[in-house]
């Protein structure tokens, strides 16, 4: 299977992910609905034995029952030509064979509790369907930000039939006793979950060695407490991961869902824990550095010989006279001879872009060539990176002034100057266009949270899954349904300023400490700051069935504390109303040009790169291009994870 075959007309192979006995999985692109995907082919080299077959149909059909955000969610199944293949949700993070990889000692006891419990909460919904998934190991669970994970690979899943399913171990390391014996059921993920959970703890597996030497130390022998190897693991956890590891299914957990909550039930609740985890922000030190700015790569340098042979196999007098790197392209500079037309190169630009892997090429033209002679014509072909260098999020914060400001990092000018969101000066901000690998509202969050305690500021988002859940900043009440949070908590702070006659929330929090003042019932603070600032975020404004409460939200809310920060990819949902409550805006690549005149007033926004945004201050003010940071998963979950102690 090559890169750039389209099956079924409408998914394009990119690149490949990784490849098992059932099959490869690559990158992919899915042309009609304008999105990246993952797609699982069936092996060609394969004979299309009947059982795998059916195997690979069977894959597909239990994943697409399986809607849960803890597993890895199907969206259609086909054939070309013969060749079968299933589409999935492209994840964008790493296994967990690779995390524990950089952890040699075991993942840090928080996040041990935090990935368990939610992946007991898939395996509960599985199972719920009569699903085993049979293989539950590192390497089938991807971690997705805010230590997501993802349950994937269900090529030797079965639905459970009188209790039991049939056939096939899984992998060794991490098989249940009674799989070998060919009589699986739901207690026998749990016995792999052990296994895994075991891993995190300590950083080894419960057994080694060949194939029968682990099938017979499973069957038989007792692996070592955790708490023995790594005297910081709780008891209850210790014990917990034994009893899953139990050999016989009847001594294990009832459940997946029983595992979920002893596990939730084990998250630090300690008074002066939370207090200093509450008062002590993150170390800027969790957010990296820049990528180091490269003039030259070798990538570059072979893909410059590369289209200097496609220009003398072609017989075109040109040749790449040299390239320009800059953190998100390559500019190759093709100088033409003195007779040669730019119709000639124009015409080699699909080998061009099949010899720079199928990346975003375009050939533009050059206003003038870097040679000293005169009348020298070239042009210019720019060819987008793979993976852009890295503008740091941390770098932009650790340039931010100190104070009473509600700041977050967005990106940086063309001349270097950091871009910068102030809440304070622009209370409400809209983000509308193609969201891609630079995501302004994870850029904005992290900023919020790293400058601000829970005590000083709150969050309120419209969506369930995303990588901030166990961020304390959230309102537990206002999760998924903010706007209806939102106008009550607004109303309720309108009416405590009424009593104090106080104008604003900044009075009104001054006079409370002042006086040592009861802080009123329900209020988010407490004597020292009781209305705390509030961030409301709408992730997609086309999905809410009714606009207005986002005006009224940004109508009265910026006197009481509250700010919005409004997203989304369909700028035909903008009303002239609502975009006037909104006058400070971030343009992301658009298709059309109608749509950047419909966020700007102007076009712009369609010639964007992924990378770049084009920024509106505020009200009167004119657009300009800024170049958007980047915040990693990793950094994410490590923000997450001080916050969770």
């Amino acid at each position: 299977m090559l890169a750039g075959v389209t099956l079924a007309g409408r998914y394009r192979l990119d690149s490949k992910l990784g490849a098992g006995a059932m099959g490869e999985v690559w990158n992919a692109y899915d042309l009609r609905l304008s999105r990246e995907v993952a797609v699982k082919v069936f092996p060609s080299h394969l004979d299309p034995e009947p059982r795998r077959v059916e195997r690979f149909r069977a894959e597909a059909k239990l994943c697409g029952q399986l809607q849960h955000p803890g597993i890895v969610v199907v969206h259609d199944a086909d054939e070309d030509n013969g060749q079968l293949f299933f589409v999935m949700e492209l994840l964008h993070g790493k296994d967990l064979a690779k995390v524990m990889k950089e952890h040699r000692g075991g993942l840090p006891i928080g996040r041990v509790i935090t990935i368990g419990a939610r992946l007991a909460e898939a395996l509960s919904a599985a199972h719920a369907k009569k699903v085993v998934h049979r293989d539950i190991k590192p390497a089938n669970i991807m971690l997705l930000p805010g230590d997501r994970p993802k349950v994937c690979d269900f090529g030797i899943a079965r639905v459970i039939e009188d209790g039991r399913a049939t056939a096939q171990a899984g992998t060794p390391a991490y098989a249940a006793p009674e799989q070998s014996d060919g009589s699986p059921g739901e207690r026998s993920d749990l016995y792999s979950m052990g296994c895994v959970l075991f891993e995190m703890t300590t950083g080894d597996r419960p057994f080694h060695g060949n194939i029968w030497h682990l099938v017979f130390q499973h069957a038989t022998n007792e692996p070592r407490p955790p708490q023995e190897i790594r005297p910081e693991v709780p008891l209850p956890l210790s014990d917990l991961i034994l009893q899953l590891l139990s050999k016989n299914p009847s001594d294990r957990p009832e459940s997946a869902t029983e595992v979920a909550d002893r596990l939730r039930a084990m998250r630090p609740r300690s008074p002066k824990l939370i207090a200093r985890s509450i008062d002590q922000l993150p170390p800027r030190q969790l957010l990296k550095s820049d990528t180091p700015e490269r003039r030259h790569t070798g990538s570059d340098g072979n893909l410059a010989k590369e289209i200097d042979r496609i220009l003398w196999e072609a017989r075109v007098d040109a040749r790449v006279a040299g390239y320009t790197r800059t953190p998100s392209l390559t500019l190759f500079e093709i100088r033409l001879g003195p007779v040669t037309p730019e119709s000639a190169v124009l015409a080699l630009f699909d080998r061009m872009a099949l010899a720079a892997n199928h990346r975003s090429a375009r050939l533009v033209s050059m206003k003038r060539s870097s040679s000293p002679l005169p009348g020298v014509s070239a042009v210019g072909l720019e060819v987008q990176h793979a993976a852009p260098d890295l503008l740091s999020l941390g770098d932009l914060l650790r340039e931010a002034p100190e104070g009473d400001h509600l700041l977050a990092g967005l990106g940086r000018a063309h001349d270097g100057a950091p871009a910068f969101l102030d809440l304070r000066e622009w209370p409400h901000f809209l983000v509308a266009g193609n969201r891609g690998p630079f995501d302004p509202i994870k850029s904005i969050i992290t900023s919020l949270a790293v400058r601000r305690s829970p005590k000083q500021l709150r969050l309120a988002m419209s969506t369930r899954d995303n990588p901030f859940t166990d961020l304390p900043h959230l309102i537990p009440q206002a999760v998924g349904e903010p706007l209806t949070w939102a106008i009550s908590e607004i109303d309720c702070r309108y009416a405590d300023l009424r009593k104090r006659q106080c104008r604003t929330t900044a009075q009104f929090n001054k006079e409370v400490r002042d006086s040592q003042s009861p802080v009123p019932i329900g209020a988010l603070g407490d004597v020292n700051l009781a209305h705390p600032d509030v961030v409301v975020v709408i992730d997609e404004l086309a999905k809410l069935e009714d606009p207005e409460p986002v005006v009224e939200l940004a109508r009265e809310g910026r006197a009481v504390g509250f700010h919005v920060i409004v997203r989304t990819e369909k700028p035909h949902v903008l009303s002239r109303r609502l975009k006037g409550y909104l006058p400070s805006r971030l343009a992301l690549p658009m298709a059309t040009a109608v749509e950047s005149a419909t966020v700007l007033d102007r076009a712009g926004a369609e010639s964007l790169r992924p990378d770049e945004g084009l920024l509106v201050p505020g009200r009167g003010s004119e657009p300009y291009r800024i170049r958007l940071a980047m915040i990693t998963d990793g950094e994410i979950s490590e923000i997450v994870n001080h916050w969770q102690g």
